[in-house]
């Protein structure tokens, strides 16, 4: 019985702030105090009552989270895939100028035309391996994007 009643005088005693009321007192120089206690020219605020919003379930918080951090992953590696497209573009373009249609302009280390001839050659496989590295990035790119291939070992 005794529980009872400190259980109640508990219950009671942290119950009272809830039911306090607020007051708004403006002084002679306009400044503005808010209070639970009533005081000369204090006007009692009715406050809206607190709207409590249920949380969110931490189970699909964590999915949600592990779905952005694989996105975010994904661009970046669509980025670095962007990057190295482009680093290949230029530099295929740079051989492609150097070769000129497979006629070159003979340099002035080659006065031995086998040399030129070589060099006509390693252009032209520059230029192939190249072209097959970019269709390679190009592909994995679109891969990237689609989400829809298999990872790579």
């Amino acid at each position: 019985m005794k529980n009872n009643y400190f259980l109640s005088f508990f219950l009671l005693l942290f119950s009272l702030p809830v039911l306090a009321n607020v007051y708004k007192h403006v002084d002679e120089h306009g400044n503005v105090t808010y209070s639970n206690m009533p005081s000369d020219n204090a006007k009692r605020i009715d406050l809206p009552s607190i709207i409590v919003v249920p949380s969110v379930d931490s189970g699909d918080i964590e999915e949600r989270i592990s779905k952005r951090r694989e996105s975010l992953k994904l661009e970046e590696q669509r980025e670095k895939l962007q990057g190295k497209i482009s680093e290949e573009e230029k530099r295929l373009n740079e051989v492609k100028d150097e070769y000129k249609d497979g006629t070159p302009d003979r340099l002035g280390s080659e006065r031995n035309y086998q040399r030129y001839l070589d060099r006509v050659e390693r252009l032209k496989t520059d230029i192939q391996i190249r072209e097959k590295n970019l269709s390679i990035l190009r592909e994995e790119l679109n891969c990237k994007k689609s989400q829809g291939c298999l990872q790579r070992g």
